[in-house]
């Protein structure tokens, strides 16, 4: 894409830091496929779970990564705060650059995810349960030891690398009508919003979230930043209890609707991926197909399946169901 300029103004992204973002992360993401839904007319799916950390949170810790000083990063190392993907993806980076990492994680961890992120090379420190326990306790580690903390989603470097998912549905599927994006922090959904917004402003863009963690719907409803009191649901990645300011002002001007599903509807839509379409999906991931489902949106739809990275027990519940 060229002659990108347009800006938004609050969290300072325009189209062209998203389509640097796309230059400067290719080697660490990948551009993924568009498939062709066998199950539902009409229907795309973006396979973010083809990514090498199987989700997309590699193109905005990508590109946040990429865009510290190169010495800067060598001395003082990264740390994260994350349900999984996040500190995956910023492990997975820093392995490759050879720089250190801290992953704070939850005590409720995916396993696999835990022995995958070690395998990488980088330190993990298990705390708490919810994403704000987390991020204080990386904040607490980066005052002591002065790692550089690549945030998981309120960022505009993280923001910018997450819009790069648009450039590729707009490019590949140029009679979409609507993108249906899963919301946990709000970071892909800003980044899919604002880059769809700027430059394709009929198409609509529906956030999915699920009922159990709906911070940001409960935010986008009052029209201000919320903090719920309890996020519980089978979807770990988008299990978050207050999104950030700038994904939040984001959604709010970008995004058209957002739907709320149960966690049967997502484990019914990730069932439906797995029999219908061959294809693996966590219960985050799937989120945005029970969304498609819920809403029974009519035209060209492409639904964002944001990560593959199922826990064992949660597909042995898929297969038996």
């Amino acid at each position: 894409m060229t002659g990108l300029q347009t800006q938004d103004s609050e969290a300072g992204v325009t189209l062209h830091d998203i389509d640097s973002a796309a230059i400067r992360i290719r080697g660490y993401a990948f551009r993924t496929p568009a498939y062709r839904a066998y199950s539902e007319r009409d229907l795309s799916l973006k396979l973010e779970s083809f990514q090498p950390v199987r989700s997309f949170k590699i193109r905005g810790a990508s590109n946040k990564i990429l865009l510290i000083p190169p010495k800067e990063r060598e001395e003082r190392g990264v740390i994260t705060a994350s349900s999984g993907n996040h500190g995956l993806a910023v492990a997975y980076v820093s392995n490759l650059l050879g720089i250190k990492a801290t992953i704070v994680l939850p005590d409720t961890v995916i396993k696999d995810k835990l022995e995958w992120i070690q395998s990488l090379g980088a330190r993990t420190v298990l705390y708490g349960k919810q994403q704000d326990e987390r991020a204080r306790k990386a904040e607490e580690i980066r005052q002591n030891e002065g790692q550089i903390f690549v945030q998981p989603f309120n960022d505009p470097e993280i923001v910018a690398g997450q819009g790069t998912c648009a450039l590729e549905i707009l490019e590949d599927v140029p009679d979409v009508r609507t993108i249906f994006v899963p919301i946990g922090g709000g970071g892909l959904i800003s980044g899919i919003a604002l880059c769809t917004k700027l430059s394709h402003k009929e198409v609509k863009v529906i956030g999915v979230q699920p009922e159990g963690s709906a911070s940001m719907y409960e935010s986008w409803e009052k029209g201000e930043l919320t903090t719920i009191k309890e996020s519980k649901t089978i979807a770990d990645g988008l299990s978050v209890r207050r999104p950030g300011d700038i994904t939040y002002s984001l959604v709010k001007r970008y995004v058209d609707d957002i739907v709320l599903v149960s966690d049967d509807e997502i484990l019914s839509a990730t069932r439906q991926l797995l029999r219908k379409e061959h294809l693996l999906a966590e219960p985050s991931g799937a989120a945005a197909l029970a969304g498609f489902l819920k809403s029974k949106k009519t035209g060209k739809s492409v639904v964002v399946v944001s990560g593959g990275n199922i826990s064992r027990e949660v597909l042995a519940k898929v297969i038996a169901d």
